[in-house]
C-alpha cells in the first residue's frame, strides 16, 4: 500500500531479489567525521577544491570515522567521478587515460602536445608562426603570410613579396614581382616583368631582348624599331639596310635624274640631225632608266607601304599605355579581338574581348587573389589534417563527449578556474534556491538577453574601460565640471559658429603677407614686420599709428566750439570761428609782417 511504499526506493537485496529499500538519502554536503550517514546519502569527498571532489553515495549505513577505511569497508560508492571528468577537461601537465589528453591541452597546448610530432593544440594549428607545429607541418597563419624558411612560401609572400625570392622558395616570385617587377625580376636574365617586357625603353628587358614598345617605336634596339624601319630619314637602319622612307626618297630622286636625262636627249636630237639615231637611242635607254627608277620607287614605296602597314598592324594590337579602358584603337577604328595595353591605373596588363566587347585583366584582381589564397590556406590545412588522421579518429571515437564539452568549452574553462568557489557555492544550497523564485529568473533572463550582453561586452572592452578611467581622472572630472558651469557660453559658441568660423577665415597670424585665398577685408599681423594690415582687393595696406586727428563735421552739427577746437593756428595765422553752436565757418587770416611780405599757409584736412 501506499503507506509502506512511502520514502522507499525499489532496488535489490544481497540476493539480487527485488525489494524496497528504505529512503533514497539526500545531499550532506562535504563528508566529515563522527557524522551518522544512513542508505543513500550523498557526500562530496574533502573540502571544496581539496581531496577529489568525487560523488560518493552511501550504501551502508554508519557513523563515519576516516573516510579512506570506510570507502575500503565498502560502506560508500563512487557515484559521479568529478576528478576524471575535470582532468579530461583542463589538464595540461600530461596524459589523462590511454595516451590520451584533455580537451584543454588539444585546444590551447600542454605537455605532450604543444611542438609533439604528430600532435600540436588546436591553438597552434591556426597561428603559431614561431616554427613548426608537430615538427613537420606549419600552422594556417604561418602558410598565409608567415615568413618561415621551409614552408615553400606563404600565399601572402607568393601574392606580393617583391624584394626577392618568396620566402622558403626562394628561386621562385609573387605574382606582384612578376607582374610589375621586383627584385630577382627586374632587368634580369631569362626573366623581366610584364610591366618591364611592355614599356621599358632605352635597355634591355632580361639582358637580351627589348620590350614591346621598344620594337615599336624606340631608338635603341639594334635591329632597329619597326618605326626606324618605316620612317628613318637617313643612315642605316641597323649598319646595313635603309628605311623604306629613305629608300623611297631614294628612288624618287633617281626617277627625277632619268627624267632630266630624257629631256636633254630629246633636246639633243632636235638640234643635231646627224646624231638623231643616236640620241634616238640615248633616249630610248633614258626612257628604259627612267622606266627602271620608276619601278625601283614604286618598290620602294610598296616596302614603305608594306613597312606602314606591319607597324600600323602592331600599333592596332598594342595599344601602348593607357590609364583606363578605349573604345576603339590607335587610330580610330574597331578594337581587334586579342589588343593589348598597359593600364597605368592598376600597373596591369589588359586583353580585349571582341566576342564580349570586355577589356580583360591578365592578372587576379585582389578580390580573386583574396580566394586565391583562401583555397592555398585551406589546401594547407587539408594537408594538416591528413598528417593528424590518428587524432581525427580518436576524436570521432569520443565525438558525442568532444561535441558536448566544445559546447561548453569557455564553461569547462570557467568551473575549473572556479573550483573553489563552487564548493563554497555547494555549501550555500540555501541561497541558492533563493535564485529560483520568479522574480530573480526574470531579472537575471534579463541579464542574459543579447542587448544586455552586448553591452557588457562593450563595456567591459579594453578601450571602453580606459576611456572611462581617463573621464574618472581629477583634472577631468574638474573639467567637466568646468564646462557644465559654462554650458551658456558653449550654447552661445554653438549659436554663433558660422560667424566663429568666418572670423578664423578672416583673421590670420602669419610670417609673411598671405598671396592665396584674399578676400577684401581679410586681417593679417605680420609676425615679421609685427603689424597689422587689412586687404583692400588688390593690395595689404599696414595699419599703423597715426598721430593726426581725422574730423569729420556734418553741415548740421550743433557743439559748441567743435571746428575751432579741432584746428591749431601756426604763427601769423589767426583762425575765427563763427555761429558757434550752429552751422560754423571758420574764417582764416594771415597778419602778415611789418614789411607787408606774404605768409605760407597750408591746412591739412583729416578725411
Amino acid at each position: 500500500n501506499a503507506a509502506t511504499r512511502a520514502t522507499k526506493a525499489i532496488g535489490f537485496d544481497s540476493l539480487g531479489a527485488i525489494e524496497l529499500q528504505t529512503g533514497v538519502g539526500s545531499w550532506e554536503g562535504t563528508w566529515a567525521t563522527s557524522t551518522a550517514y544512513t542508505l543513500r546519502d550523498v557526500v562530496v569527498d574533502g573540502a571544496a577544491g581539496g581531496s577529489t571532489d568525487n560523488l560518493y553515495v552511501c550504501i551502508v549505513a554508519h557513523t563515519s570515522g576516516t573516510f579512506s577505511t570506510d570507502l575500503s569497508a565498502s560502506k560508500w560508492e563512487l557515484m559521479i567521478d568529478v576528478e576524471e571528468s575535470r582532468n579530461w577537461a583542463k589538464k595540461t601537465d600530461g596524459v589523462v587515460a590511454d595516451s590520451e589528453y584533455s580537451a584543454k591541452a588539444y585546444a590551447i597546448g600542454g605537455t605532450g602536445i604543444t611542438d609533439t610530432a604528430t600532435k600540436g593544440a588546436a591553438k597552434e594549428w591556426a597561428i603559431e608562426v614561431s616554427g613548426n607545429v608537430d615538427g613537420t607541418s606549419f600552422s594556417s597563419k604561418e602558410y598565409a603570410q608567415g615568413t618561415q624558411a621551409s614552408t615553400g612560401g606563404s600565399a601572402k609572400d607568393y601574392a606580393q613579396k617583391v624584394n626577392g625570392g618568396v620566402s622558403g622558395a626562394t628561386s621562385d616570385h609573387s605574382a606582384k614581382a612578376w607582374s610589375v617587377g621586383g627584385t630577382g625580376v627586374t632587368t634580369t636574365a631569362s626573366k623581366g616583368a610584364a610591366k618591364e617586357w611592355a614599356t621599358t625603353t632605352g635597355g634591355l628587358v632580361d639582358t637580351a631582348e627589348y620590350s614591346a614598345k621598344e620594337y615599336a617605336l624606340g631608338t635603341t634596339v639594334a635591329a632597329g624599331s619597326a618605326k626606324d624601319w618605316a620612317m628613318q630619314a637617313s643612315g642605316t637602319v641597323d649598319g646595313t639596310s635603309y628605311s623604306a622612307k629613305y629608300n623611297a626618297d631614294a628612288a624618287a630622286t633617281s626617277a627625277s635624274a632619268a627624267s632630266t636625262s630624257q629631256s636633254a636627249a630629246a633636246t639633243s636630237a632636235t638640234a643635231s640631225a646627224t646624231s638623231a639615231t643616236a640620241s634616238a637611242s640615248s633616249a630610248t635607254a633614258g626612257a628604259s632608266s627612267a622606266t627602271a627608277s620608276a619601278s625601283s620607287a614604286t618598290a620602294a614605296a610598296s616596302s614603305a607601304t608594306a613597312a606602314a602597314a606591319s607597324y600600323d598592324s602592331f600599333d592596332d594590337r598594342y595599344l601602348g599605355v593607357k590609364s583606363a579602358d578605349v573604345n576603339v584603337d590607335n587610330d580610330g577604328n574597331t578594337l581587334l579581338d586579342g589588343a593589348l595595353y598597359f593600364n597605368t591605373t592598376n600597373d596591369v596588363m589588359m586583353v580585349y574581348d571582341l566576342g564580349n566587347t570586355t577589356w580583360n585583366r591578365t592578372t587576379p584582381t585582389s578580390a580573386d587573389q583574396t580566394k586565391i589564397n583562401t583555397v592555398s590556406g585551406i589546401a594547407a590545412n587539408v594537408s594538416t589534417v591528413a598528417g593528424i588522421a590518428a587524432n581525427v579518429t580518436t576524436v570521432a571515437g569520443i565525438s558525442g563527449n568532444t561535441t558536448t564539452v566544445a559546447g561548453i568549452a569557455s564553461d569547462v574553462t570557467a568551473v575549473a578556474g572556479d573550483a573553489t568557489d563552487i564548493g563554497a557555492v555547494a555549501g550555500k544550497a540555501t541561497e541558492i534556491g533563493l535564485l529560483g523564485v520568479a522574480g530573480v529568473i526574470t531579472d537575471m533572463g534579463i541579464l542574459g538577453t543579447a542587448d544586455v550582453v552586448t553591452d557588457m561586452n562593450v563595456l567591459g572592452t579594453a578601450a571602453v574601460v580606459e576611456d572611462m578611467d581617463i573621464l574618472g581622472t581629477a583634472g577631468n572630472v574638474t573639467n567637466m565640471a568646468t564646462v557644465s558651469t559654462n554650458i551658456a557660453n558653449v550654447n552661445t559658441t554653438a549659436t554663433n559658429i558660422t560667424g566663429v568660423n568666418s572670423f578664423a577665415e578672416r583673421y590670420r597670424v602669419e610670417s609673411s603677407n598671405p598671396v592665396s585665398s584674399l578676400d577684401e577685408g581679410d586681417l593679417v599681423f605680420n609676425t615679421t614686420s609685427n603689424a597689422l594690415s587689412y586687404y583692400d582687393g588688390t593690395s595689404w595696406n599696414a595699419i599703423t599709428s597715426d598721430t593726426d586727428v581725422k574730423v569729420g563735421v556734418s553741415a548740421n552739427d550743433t557743439t559748441a566750439g567743435y571746428l575751432n577746437g579741432k584746428l591749431v593756428a601756426g604763427t601769423l595765422v589767426t583762425l575765427t570761428e563763427n555761429s558757434d553752436g550752429g552751422n560754423e565757418t571758420l574764417t582764416i587770416a594771415s597778419t602778415g609782417d611789418a614789411s607787408g611780405t606774404g605768409v605760407a599757409m597750408a591746412i591739412a584736412l583729416g578725411g
